[in-house]
Order: structure tokens, then sequence, then C-alpha cells
């Protein structure tokens, strides 16, 4: 078996870890999947051998599939929101 080939079988599965719980025999063919189902997080780490760890969103070929949009600002919201999330805001001042 060639090197090329070799590095192939080991990298079909991996395994992820979230919260110090190891999840093995992940296959890579159903990470971005997962991801954009959200069954997969951001700071999950992925590892084909288990010694070496990357946060999702820090591997180079997932952190894309992580990007944040950009928040929205007050000006897209509808009109009249705003005024009356600052009313809201007073009133539960108020009641605490």
């Amino acid at each position: 078996m060639s090197k090329m080939q070799a590095s192939q079988i080991l990298h079909r599965n991996v395994s992820i870890r979230r919260s110090g719980r190891v999840i093995r025999n992940v296959l890579t063919q159903s990470l971005i999947s997962e991801i954009r189902k959200g069954r997969l997080e951001k700071g999950d780490e992925i590892s084909a051998d288990e010694k070496n760890w990357v946060r999702l969103d820090q591997h180079r070929q997932l952190a894309r599939y992580f990007s944040n949009p950009s928040p929205p600002s007050s000006n897209d919201l509808p009109s009249g929101v705003e005024k009356r999330l600052s009313e809201l805001s007073q009133m539960l001042k108020k009641l605490s």
C-alpha cells in the first residue's frame, strides 16, 4: 500500500471532542453536513490521532463553515422596534 493510500485511510474517520467527551470513528464525509445541521459546534475539536486536537473553527478546511455573519445593526430593525425595546428596558429597570 502506498503512503498516499495509507494517509487517505487514516483520515477517513476522525475523532471529535466536546467538553472532554470523545466520539470516535466519525466519517470525515459527514463533517460539513453535521456542522450545517448544528450538531457540530465551533468549539468542538477534531483529531485524526487523538493526540493533536484542533478546534473546528480553527481547522484550515472547516473554519469557513463557522464564519460569523455581521451582527444586525439597529438600522436593520423594523421601524419603532428600537423605541419599544428602550421602553421595555426602562420598565424592567423600574420593576427590579
